[in-house]
């Protein structure tokens, strides 16, 4: 059965340049599918009311090659950063009440199990954002948790904008969050450029429901092969042998 407060967002428009490939990063094939073909799964077993894909380069292509899915598309034209693909949503889900759920196109070894955890304590505790964390004490290249004294989340800061202390922390962003919907696209209203990639971050939307005595919660995971996003050919081939030992032998 659909559940009628959920929808979900899926940004699937990078290109990945450093794939070393020419196809879309997520038509990039694991396993005989596109990266993004595992998301989508995942996506349908939530059963959303809605599955809403942000692409961008070559669009036509990943719109083609996903044709006979339940999924609806939008075009991110300019790669303006993850904050700006996700307002390109905001037309379709204007008039939607409850929940929506953002997910990374290039993630394809996220469970169901954490996902339906992270959706239902978003949902028990009314919180009006849940991000899904790593905690680690591996270094690893995303942006980092920060909390106050008294462990609430503070905001999120981007690996390249972070201080020699905030690197240090050891709670790491997934990239994949829990919203409510209206507040999502306001607070992506006051999103702005003031990084050192001048994008537009989504991760900037933690602060300004901070700053303005939101609910704001983390979900945390310990394994990072969970958030693995695909971003090189290394990647890539760690994701192959994950999905390998997931199936055990054959």
């Amino acid at each position: 059965m659909q559940q009628q407060d959920l929808a979900v967002i899926i940004l699937a428009a990078g290109k990945g340049t450093r794939m070393q490939s020419s196809l879309a990063k997520v038509l990039l094939p694991l396993e005989g599918h596109p990266l993004l073909h595992y998301v989508l799964d995942l996506s349908s077993k939530l059963n959303p009311v809605r599955t809403i894909v942000v692409v961008g380069h070559q669009a036509d292509q990943v719109k083609e090659a996903f044709a006979g899915r339940e999924v609806e598309f939008v075009v991110q034209s300019e790669q303006l950063g993850t904050g700006h693909a996700a307002q390109q949503v905001q037309p379709l889900l204007k008039n939607f009440e409850g929940s929506v759920l953002v997910l990374c196109g290039d993630m394809p070894l996220i469970r169901h199990e954490t996902i339906l955890r992270m959706i239902d304590e978003h949902k028990s505790s009314s919180a009006k954002c849940t991000v899904l964390t790593l905690k680690s004490s591996e270094s690893h290249d995303f942006g980092r948790i920060i909390r106050e004294n008294d462990g609430s989340v503070l905001k999120i800061v981007e690996v390249k904008d972070a201080s020699e202390a905030e690197k240090k922390v050891d709670e790491f962003n997934s990239g994949v969050y829990c919203f409510d919907n209206r507040l999502f696209f306001k607070a992506l209203g006051h999103v702005g450029t003031d990084n050192v990639q001048k994008e537009y971050y989504l991760t900037d939307t933690i602060e300004y429901l901070v700053r303005n005595r939101y609910s704001v919660r983390a979900i945390q995971t310990k394994d990072a092969n969970e958030i693995l996003g695909i971003n090189s050919p290394d990647d890539l081939s760690r994701a192959v042998r994950l999905l390998g030992e997931h199936r055990g032998p054959s």
